[in-house]
C-alpha cells in the first residue's frame, strides 16, 4: 500500500456548493457534481476509510466545473481494513455498480473520463476493463500498481487481491491514457525511514509503462496527493486527455 500522510484540508466554498448526499442501499454517500458536456470526468479517491477524501480534488474540480460534467464522491470502503475479503471480484463489482448508479441518479452519462488516485487507480482500471465502451480515457494519479504483492496487514492483503484480479483480466484497449507519478522527494527527505518503501513504489510506477506502453507518463514533483499539492497538473492533464479523446 502506498504510504502517505493525510493532510488537513478544508474544501472551498465553491466546491461545497456542488456537494450533496445520496442514499444507496440505505447508505449515505456524499458526492459533488457539475453537469455540462460529455465526456463526464469521474474522480475516484484512494483509500479513505471513515473520512472525506473527495475534498482533495476541490481545486481541480472547481477549475473544470465550467467546462465539463464532473463527478466526485466519498466511496464507502471501511471493510477493506477490517476483514479479509473472500470474494474480491464481487467487492469490486459492487464498487463499480454503486458508482454507475450514482452517475445515473445525477444524470451523468457515458462516455466517462476516469481519474483515479492511488487505490482508486485500481478501481478505475477495473471499471475500464469491465465497461470499455463507457470509457473515453483514463488518468491514473500515482495509482497503486496492479500486481502488488501481499504484505502484513488486512488492508494491504485486500489491495493485493484487487491488483491480482486486474492483472489477470484482459489488457485495456488502447485508449487515451495519462499516468501521473509522484517523485515524493520532499517526503523522502523528511522521512528517511520510508525511503525504501517509497523507492519501491516509484519502481512500480515505472512498470506502468510496460503495462500500458501507449500511455503518456509524467513525473510530478510532489507527494502522493498530487491532486492536493499540484491541482494545476490534474487540470492540464484532464484537458489534454479529453482533447485527445475528442480527436
Amino acid at each position: 500500500m502506498k504510504h502517505y500522510r493525510m493532510l488537513l484540508k478544508k474544501p472551498s466554498r465553491e466546491f461545497l456548493r456542488m456537494c450533496s448526499d445520496l442514499f444507496i442501499a440505505d447508505k449515505r454517500i456524499t458526492c459533488a457534481h457539475s453537469s455540462k458536456s460529455v465526456p463526464t470526468v469521474v474522480f475516484e479517491n484512494g483509500f479513505c476509510s471513515g473520512m472525506s477524501c473527495m475534498k482533495y480534488w476541490d481545486s481541480a474540480f472547481v477549475e473544470l466545473a465550467s467546462e465539463y460534467s464532473l463527478f466526485a464522491y466519498d466511496r464507502i470502503d471501511e471493510a477493506l481494513a477490517k476483514d479479509e475479503i473472500e470474494d474480491i471480484k464481487a467487492y469490486l463489482d459492487n464498487i463499480i455498480e454503486v458508482l454507475r448508479t450514482l452517475l445515473e441518479v445525477k444524470g451523468l452519462k457515458a462516455p466517462y473520463m476516469l481519474v483515479g488516485h492511488s487505490l482508486g487507480g485500481l478501481t478505475m482500471q477495473y471499471f475500464a476493463q469491465k465497461y470499455p465502451d463507457e470509457v473515453a480515457g483514463i488518468v491514473l494519479v500515482d495509482a497503486v500498481y496492479p500486481n502488488e504483492l501481499a504484505q502484513d496487514t488486512v488492508l494491504d492483503n485486500n489491495i493485493s487481491q484487487i491488483g491480482q484480479v486486474i492483472w489477470e483480466m484482459p489488457r485495456l484497449d488502447k485508449k487515451p491514457m495519462s499516468i501521473l507519478s509522484a517523485t515524493q522527494e520532499e517526503y523522502k527527505k523528511d522521512n528517511p525511514d520510508k525511503v525504501e518503501e517509497i523507492d519501491a513504489s516509484i519502481q512500480d510506477q515505472k512498470k506502468y509503462m510496460e503495462l500500458y506502453p501507449f500511455a503518456k507518463q509524467t513525473w510530478v514533483e510532489s507527494g502522493h496527493l498530487i491532486q492536493y499539492e499540484k491541482p494545476d497538473v490534474i487540470v492540464d492533464t484532464i484537458r489534454s486527455i479529453i482533447n485527445e479523446s475528442n480527436k
